[in-house]
C-alpha cells in the first residue's frame, strides 16, 4: 500500500518529485486587487478599512451579526474567554486531543483545563463522557458548578471541531445549559463546516475561526472571534485594541488591553481568499472521497463527517487497526517527502499539563495512536 499512496498522492496532486506537503496556501488574481487596493489606501495598520470589511464578510459568511478580527486563532480564544467572565482559578472543561493553542488559551487567563473523552466519530468533545464527568465529579453550589475533589468553580466549556468535524454541538449545548457553563467553541478548523444545518458558529455564546496559513482560507495569520450579542463583541473589540479609548482630545486607556487587532494588510488577504471558499470547499470533499476510495481497498478507513454534520474537510485523517501500522506508514511516507504525521500528542501527556484534572479518555488515546493525518491540498 505505502508505495501505490505515493504514487497516487503524486499524481492527484500534480507533484511527481519533491516534498508533497501537508498543505500548501493557494493565492491568485483576487488576492493580489485587494491587496493592491490595501496598499493603495495608505490604510496598512488595524485601523485599516479592510479590516471592517473583512470583518463583516465573515460574520455575513457565518449568518452572525458580530465578528472581530484578531492577529490569531489563538488571540481570539483568549478574548472569548476573557469576555465571557473566565476567571484565574476557574476550571475550564475541554478535549485532551486537540492542537495546544486551546489550553494555552485557558492559561492564559490564569484557569486550569479538565480534560474529558472526545467521540471517535468526529474527534470532538463527546456529550456523554461530559454528562457523565458532570454527573459524578461536580456539585452545584449558589447557581454555580464545583469540582468536588479540588473545589473550584467549572464556568466554561471549550468543545473543538477536529479537523473540520462538528461535534455533537446542539447535545453539548444542552449540557452547558443545565450545569451553568458558557459554552465557547473552538472552530478554528472548521470554516465552511456546519452541523443541523447551521455553521458552527452559531453554537455557544462564542466562537473562533482561525486563518492561519494552513488553513482552508488563509490571511497569511490571523483569527476571528463571533457572537450574537453586542455588548460581547464590542468588549472583546475594545480589549483588542490595548483597552483604548477617548476622553475628549485625551487617549486612555481603561482596562488590561491586548494587541490582537488584525492589521488591514492581512484582512486584505482575507477578503481574497474569502471569495474562493465555496471552490475550496467543494476541492476538499471531492479529495475525502477520493481518499475514502482508496484507502477502502486496503481495509483502512478516512474519518468521515458526523451525522447532522457537514464538514469542510480541512485535514484528511485516516484510522489504522493497529499504531505499529500506522507508524509504519508514517516513516515510509516521510522517507519520500510526503508530509504524512501522526496525529496530536494529547495535552494530559504534555508536561505543562500533565497536573490538569483527566477523566477517563479511551477515544483520545486510540486517536493518537492510530491516526494518520494526510496531505489535504486543495487543487
Amino acid at each position: 500500500m505505502h508505495t501505490e499512496f505515493i504514487r497516487f498522492a503524486r499524481e492527484y496532486f500534480d507533484k511527481p518529485r519533491g516534498p508533497l506537503p501537508l498543505h500548501q496556501a493557494h493565492t491568485g488574481r483576487e488576492e493580489l486587487e485587494q491587496l493592491q487596493a490595501c496598499l493603495a489606501s495608505g490604510q496598512l495598520s488595524s485601523v485599516g478599512k479592510k479590516v471592517e470589511e473583512f470583518e463583516q464578510a465573515i460574520a455575513h459568511q457565518q449568518q452572525l451579526p458580530f465578528a472581530v478580527a484578531t492577529q490569531s486563532g489563538t488571540a481570539a480564544l483568549h478574548l472569548a474567554l476573557l469576555t465571557s467572565g473566565l476567571q484565574a482559578g476557574d476550571l475550564v472543561i475541554t478535549q485532551p486531543f486537540a492542537f495546544v493553542a486551546s489550553c494555552n488559551a485557558i492559561r492564559y487567563c490564569g484557569a486550569d483545563a479538565i480534560f474529558v473523552d472526545i467521540e471517535r466519530q468526529s474527534l470532538g468533545l463527546c456529550p456523554e463522557s461530559l454528562l457523565v464527568f458532570l454527573e459524578e465529579e461536580t456539585e452545584i453550589k449558589e447557581d454555580d458548578c464545583y469540582h468536588k475533589a479540588s473545589g473550584k468553580r467549572i464556568s466554561h466549556c471549550l468543545p473543538v471541531c477536529t479537523f473540520g468535524h462538528p461535534p455533537q454541538l446542539a447535545y453539548i449545548e444542552q449540557i452547558c445549559q443545565q450545569y451553568g457553563l458558557t459554552l465557547i467553541v473552538d472552530a478554528a478548523e472548521a470554516l465552511g463546516s456546519t452541523y443541523r444545518g447551521k455553521p458552527v458558529s452559531h453554537y455557544g455564546r462564542a466562537s473562533v475561526l482561525s486563518f492561519n496559513g494552513n488553513k482552508i482560507i488563509t490571511c497569511g495569520g490571523g483569527g476571528m472571534l463571533l457572537t450574537h450579542e453586542k455588548e460581547f463583541a464590542t468588549k472583546a473589540h475594545h480589549l483588542s485594541q490595548q483597552a483604548r479609548s477617548q476622553q475628549q482630545n485625551r487617549i486612555t486607556y481603561d482596562d488590561v488591553g491586548y494587541n490582537y487587532r488584525m492589521p488591514a494588510l492581512n484582512a486584505a488577504l482575507g477578503l481574497g481568499q474569502l471569495s474562493q471558499l465555496d471552490k475550496r470547499l467543494s476541492c476538499l470533499r471531492q479529495l475525502a472521497e477520493t481518499y475514502q476510495a482508496f484507502f477502502h481497498q486496503f481495509g483502512q478507513e478516512i474519518l468521515k463527517e458526523p451525522p447532522l454534520a457537514r464538514s469542510n474537510y480541512w485535514l484528511q485523517t485516516v484510522a489504522f487497526s493497529e499504531p505499529q501500522a500506522r507508524d509504519a506508514f508514517v516513516a515510509s511516507m516521510q522517507s519520500q517527502q510526503v508530509d504524512c504525521r501522526p496525529a496530536w500528542t494529547l495535552m494530559p501527556h504534555l508536561p505543562v499539563y500533565r497536573d490538569c484534572i483527566c477523566a477517563d479518555i479511551p477515544n483520545a488515546r486510540w486517536a493518537e495512536q492510530h491516526l494518520a493525518l494526510l496531505p489535504s491540498l486543495n487543487t
